[in-house]
């Protein structure tokens, strides 16, 4: 990894600051990010809903989609890692790169590491530096000490604003609805695109999702690598690092021409003073050489002959350790230093005036007992309080079990002894009674109401066949009968076998039974229905 080029200053940041570092990047990238983007990921998309719609399964294709964000996390990293040192690559190379560029890495990201919160942090760990086994856990910990909840919100963010922007773009397009055609519209939606969403709005849906997680992953990703590489800064000092370098070069250049001019100016200052002492050499008699010379020459021989060589070494020792108070102040100012002897500070709350244990006790006094009493008596209605709270929110838990934890009250139909009404099939005539909603009513007061609406749906299912003229296909669901009944267009019979096809659904899977008030306005309407097709015929 070559630091010196980095294309982004280089400085120790909060880790709010790393996160607008990596949303930076991406502005600047931000033509080759998304046209790469698009190219890999809306092939993936079209063809998991292709074949989400084929086997009526266009909810898991999106569920699908969005479990495979690792692997397209890959396409914006590829590109700020690479442009982040100066290379940064095209969309053709981008493009080519996913399909070897670190696949090794993915399995982890897809199973038991997919929901990790901080996987913008820990993802380049993989990616860039191919770390394996307990060489890339210790990189990991030390990489989340400081900035692990930053990107667990940034996760959380971006999680948010996904969903939100995917909302945001249903609910432009009712807005270009007119004011006094909105209850219409509401409803419309309520009951095509709510209650049974055709397959164009579930698609259509699928859509929005894409163009949201485009819009909002890159900076995710962005935001991420800022982070890890704000990390990398502060635990391998990459901006000391790069200012070394940078003065070395700006150095190199100039170390030489330096050298080269402190060498003349010594060629030229030294020889001066050499020929001054051999001019005053020359001048002095005999006399003033044997006098000063020979003195000094006898002194010398006799300090050098009298010392010993432990003294020699004494004063060579001493002319080298020159200034020794000053050097041991600065080496104990070091070892004093925190960062050689790291010392911390615990805070803990303690008593301004403690008790002292040889002191009796002091009862309290008798005109501060009513405080007391009415203290204690505060605590037992409260105490006593929560507890009956406690007790009601568990006969709430055991009356309404059903209502928010479904899974317990299957598992206690489970074990309890069926209904025989449930365990075997329901016993229909294989022809359907000429007064229908008199047999639909005999079978409603025998208690076999299950049984009545089985029967009324089965009827209803008969006469849309015969609206359409074509029979229904076998097996067919009630949600495709429902998408059958639409091409009836305006025919009020639609609206009718929509009725009954809830009715009964809520009885058959939710066992939610209609009043009798509610059953004979269907059969009501059931009558008025095949009247008005009896007269049509005639």
């Amino acid at each position: 990894m070559r630091v010196e080029g980095l294309t982004v200053a280089l400085r120790p940041r909060s880790s709010w600051e790393a996160t607008d570092l990596g949303f930076a990047l991406v502005r600047r990238h931000a033509g080759t990010i998304w046209r790469s983007w698009v190219l890999v990921t809306l092939p993936v998309f079209l063809l998991l809903n292709l074949a989400g719609a084929l086997l009526d399964l266009v909810g898991l294709a999106v569920l699908v989609f969005w479990w495979l964000k690792p692997v397209f996390d890959r396409v914006p990293l590829f590109i700020l890692s690479r442009a982040v040192f100066g290379a940064a690559p095209s969309v053709a190379e981008t493009v080519r790169a996913q399909a070897s560029w670190g696949w090794r890495s993915m399995l982890p990201w897809l199973t038991w590491r997919r929901l990790h919160p901080a996987r913008g942090l820990v993802l380049p760990v993989d990616l860039l530096e191919g770390l394996k086994g307990p060489r890339r856990s210790e990189r990991v910990r030390v990489l989340q000490r400081a900035a692990s909840g930053t990107s667990a919100l940034t996760t959380l963010v971006a999680v948010n604003m996904e969903t939100m922007l995917s909302f945001s773009i249903v609910a432009l397009a009712v807005m270009f609805v007119p004011i006094e055609f909105l209850s219409v519209a509401s409803k419309a939606v309520w009951e095509d695109l709510l209650l049974d969403m055709p397959l164009w709005a579930r698609l259509l849906q699928n859509l929005c999702y894409w163009i949201a997680m485009s819009v909002i992953e890159p900076f995710f990703v962005g935001a991420g690598f800022g982070l890890y590489l704000n990390r990398r800064t502060q635990l391998e000092a990459w901006d000391v690092e790069l200012a070394f370098r940078r003065l070395a070069a700006r150095l190199a250049g100039t170390v030489p021409l330096l050298v080269l001019a402190a060498g003349l100016l010594l060629a030229t200052a030294l020889p001066g003073p050499l020929r001054a002492a051999e001019a005053e050499t020359a001048k002095e008699t005999p006399e003033q050489q044997d006098k000063v010379g020979g003195v000094a020459a006898e002194t010398v021989e006799e300090d050098t002959a009298g010392a010993a060589p432990d003294s020699l070494q004494r004063i060579f020792a001493g002319e080298y350790y020159e200034g020794d108070a000053e050097f041991r102040a600065a080496v104990d100012k070091a070892y004093a230093d925190p960062d050689l002897s790291p010392k911390t500070t615990v805070t803990t709350w303690e008593r301004i005036a403690p008790p002292d244990p040889s002191e009796p006790f002091k009862p309290v006094s008798p005109s501060l007992q009513w405080i007391q009493t009415v203290g204690q008596g505060m605590a037992f209605v409260a105490e006593n309080i929560l507890w009956v709270l406690v007790a009601v929110l568990l006969v709430l838990i055991v009356r309404y079990h059903r209502l928010w934890l479904s899974w317990v009250g299957d598992r206690f139909e489970r074990e309890r002894q069926p209904d025989p009404l449930q365990e075997h099939a329901i016993a229909l005539p294989d022809r359907l009674p000429d007064d229908l909603p008199g047999a639909v009513r005999t079978l409603w007061r025998q208690g076999q109401q299950r049984a009545a609406l089985a029967l009324l749906y089965r009827a209803a299912v008969l006469r849309l066949d015969e609206r359409l003229g074509t029979p229904a296909p076998p097996g067919a669901t009630e949600s495709e009968c429902l998408r059958r009944a639409r091409r009836l267009g305006e025919d009020a019979y639609a609206g009718l076998f929509a009725r009954i096809v809830r009715c009964w659904q809520a009885a058959a899977y939710a066992r939610r039974l209609p009043s009798a008030a509610e059953l004979e306005n269907l059969l009501t309407a059931w009558t008025e229905a095949r009247t008005e097709a009896r007269s049509v015929v005639a």
